[in-house]
């Protein structure tokens, strides 16, 4: 969900997703009542029992899910073909086994001069698409089998083709198929995956169940007679087919966020959801019909192959293959202007020198494997590799803390937690669009002189900011001297108390401030040298975020560990002089300072992944692994310090805390506020501070 900033109530309602995604479609779809129930779950009855995966809602919602791995995955393209180039200019195209149809959906909006028919068996098929709006004109859905024969009158530009394997029993005949019912010059793209997970470092275990998993499967497809295959004999098909320049792409999928890479491990983060969601999917009735196992047999064996996918000291990934083929080529004189003679030309990501398969670094610091929890990811490597030396650092409690003004500041500033500090900054660039934030200094035409990021920790955002406007000069001072050394040449770090008195020698065009709250004793006097030291129509920016949590329909109740965690937090930071402050109420302080032009606005950080709508849904699980990395630095300093726990003592105190975050019955999330005001070009005479 995009964030609307010009609402006038700042606050926006989250909807609980109570299977999964895709809320706009759950509604319309076709009654379930002409399907077959078994085990819990609904299958089509088209050609009854050819299908193995259910196609009731918590499956065609993992389905949208999926789809968004795929735009992920390939860059937020539809595929590597031309035909998906965005001003490629494309006839008809077929989406073969669409599903929800949401590819076919897309691909008709990014290209409404082309006509899209869309064929699978479910008859699942939405009349709106998830962002509301009506099915476009261009597509038309056809329930049927592509296993018969094709009967189209008109041949295609262009065919996609996604995880087809296990419902194709010939796949020389289905390619065969594709090439005659294509235009020539006309392509066909295949994405599938690949069922058996691999390791690179011998972490998965050939004898785990999550490989026991994958080999039931694979025994239960060969009984059905549409078995899953090996992904390497496609191209050798494709081109006995007839196709020509044949093109492979080859993709990993993480099992969960192992990976040390940022993209990677977003990856993983989805394909956990994908796998703890659908397990139950993919197995009931292969194992209960090809292997005749009890539904009760499949769920017990289940938690373990859960656990194997959740385990992050198992670096096993999904093989993802993306195969794009031309047929049989057009005289150049032929050709349209999109597409040209020769070769596709196709944009690996992570290609590698000789091939385009990538090695995936590990994240070398998982920590104590408690539910997953403080898992110490190294998200961003070329700023971990240049941190400097801990050697000065306050070690307590098995973590390190800033020296400068020991004690003065409660978070660890070991690599655990700098690390979990770049994951949260990718949060704050998903809750706005990839904006680095909403004041107008921030607009990518924007031309900004002098530039403070107060509290800069990591200095990520700083470093972010300098790249984009590299006319600023810009500032980043923090209490730990944890930045990288080699920075652009506009961008420099000092180690500073903002608290002391500010001595900046020329005042500051934006000044930046994100989450400050239990780091200041005083607001208004902070704000006030803000205030101070910006240029006359200069702009302060707050973005804070509350540390009580809440939920909009009671699921967290006031005595929960969730909330109790969040009092003692609030507690602690009181007893230290900085506490905790409701955010609210700075925007009215702001005005009284002299600030003119103040704006507030609301957003929602979900704890896991329980909401309906994407983007929260996608939101959910940053914040849910932001919470698992960093709920042991944010809570042992304030309760042993302030409250005279034991360590221990907190230790078992938050495997409670995790387990109310992870549970996705609880609909909680915690309120993040970005509030900006502007200086005067003439400024009145202010309120004393």
């Amino acid at each position: 969900m995009t964030m609307d900033y010009r609402q006038n109530d700042f606050e926006i309602q989250v909807a609980a997703d109570e299977q999964t995604i895709a809320s706009s479609t759950i509604s319309l779809r076709a009654s379930l009542r002409d399907f077959l129930r078994e085990n819990g779950r609904i299958y089509h009855r088209y050609k009854e029992g050819k299908y193995h995966l259910p196609n009731d809602e918590r499956e065609n919602d993992r389905t949208d899910m999926v789809h968004a791995m795929w735009l992920l995955t390939l860059n937020d393209r539809l595929g590597l073909a031309p035909p998906c180039n965005s001003d490629a200019k494309v006839g008809r195209v077929l989406d073969v086994g669409t599903g929800t149809g949401i590819w076919a959906i897309d691909f008709a909006e990014e290209h409404p001069e082309s006509e899209v028919v869309i064929r699978f068996m479910g008859m699942i098929f939405p009349r709106f698409n998830q962002r509301g709006k009506c099915v476009p004109f261009n597509v038309r859905f056809e329930v049927d089998d592509i296993e018969d024969e094709w009967t189209f009158s008109q041949p295609f530009d262009y065919i996609h083709s996604r995880v087809m394997t296990a419902s194709v029993a010939d796949w020389p005949q289905y390619l065969k198929k594709c090439y005659d019912n294509l235009e020539p010059g006309g392509y066909l793209e295949l994405q599938e995956t690949d069922l058996f997970p691999t390791s690179d470092d011998g972490s998965l275990a050939q004898d785990s169940p999550l490989m026991e998993w994958a080999g039931l499967m694979y025994d239960a497809s060969v009984k059905f007679g549409r078995p899953y295959l090996q992904l390497s004999t496609l191209r050798e098909s494709m081109i006995e087919a007839g196709f020509e320049n044949v093109i492979i792409s080859t993709y990993k999928w993480p099992s969960n966020d192992w990976p040390r890479d940022v993209r990677f491990k977003e990856l993983g983060l989805w394909q956990r959801e994908n796998m703890v969601t659908g397990l139950d999917g993919f197995s009931l009735a292969p194992l209960t019909r090809a292997h005749n196992w009890k539904p009760a047999q499949v769920t017990v064996f289940l938690v373990d192959v859960r656990k194997d996918v959740m385990n992050r000291y198992i670096h096993a990934y999904w093989l993802v293959l993306v195969q794009a083929t031309e047929r049989t080529q057009l005289p150049a004189k032929k050709r349209g202007p999109d597409m040209k003679a020769g070769p596709p030309h196709i944009a690996v990501m992570y290609q590698a020198p000789e091939s385009n398969e990538v090695q995936v670094a590990i994240d070398e610091a998982p920590g104590d494997d408690d539910s997953r929890s403080e898992i110490g990811s190294s998200v961003a490597p070329s700023i971990t590799s240049l941190r400097p030396s801990l050697r000065d650092y306050r070690e307590e409690n098995g973590r390190s803390y800033h020296q400068y003004k020991d004690g003065k500041y409660n978070l660890p500033n070991d690599d655990r937690e700098l690390d979990r500090q770049d994951l949260e900054h990718q949060l704050w660039l998903l809750s706005l669009d990839d904006r680095l934030g909403l004041a107008p200094p921030c607009q990518p035409n924007a031309k900004v002189g002098r530039v403070l990021d107060v509290g800069t920790g990591t200095g990520i955002w700083a470093l972010n900011y300098g790249d984009e406007h590299p006319e600023a000069e810009v500032y980043g001072n923090d209490l730990s001297p944890v930045q990288p050394g080699h920075v652009p040449p506009n961008v420099r770090f000092e180690v500073d108390d903002v608290e002391d008195e500010w001595t900046f020698s020329r005042p500051f065009s934006y000044i930046h401030s994100r989450v400050m709250t239990s780091s200041i004793g005083d607001w208004r006097l902070y704000l006030r040298r803000c205030f101070d030291n910006l240029e006359p129509g200069g702009w302060l920016e707050l973005q804070e975020l509350d540390c009580v949590p809440r939920s909009d329909d009671g699921t967290l109740t006031p005595e929960s560990p969730l909330n109790k965690w969040a009092d003692l937090l609030v507690d602690a930071s009181e007893k230290f002089g900085r506490p905790y402050v409701r955010i609210p109420p700075l925007k009215d302080m702001m005005i009284e300072i002299g600030f003119e032009d103040v704006s507030i606005y609301m957003h929602k950080w979900p704890t896991n992944s329980w909401p309906k709508d994407l983007k929260f849904k996608e939101l959910g699980m940053w914040q849910n692994q932001s919470m698992m990395e960093g709920l042991e630095g944010f809570t042992m300093a304030p309760l042993t310090r302030a409250l005279d726990w034991k360590k221990d003592e907190v230790n078992g105190f938050l495997i409670d805390v995790r387990k109310e975050i992870n549970n996705r019955d609880v609909h909680a999330y915690w309120p993040i506020y970005f509030i900006m005001g502007r200086k005067p070009f003439k400024a009145e005479t202010p309120a004393p501070a």
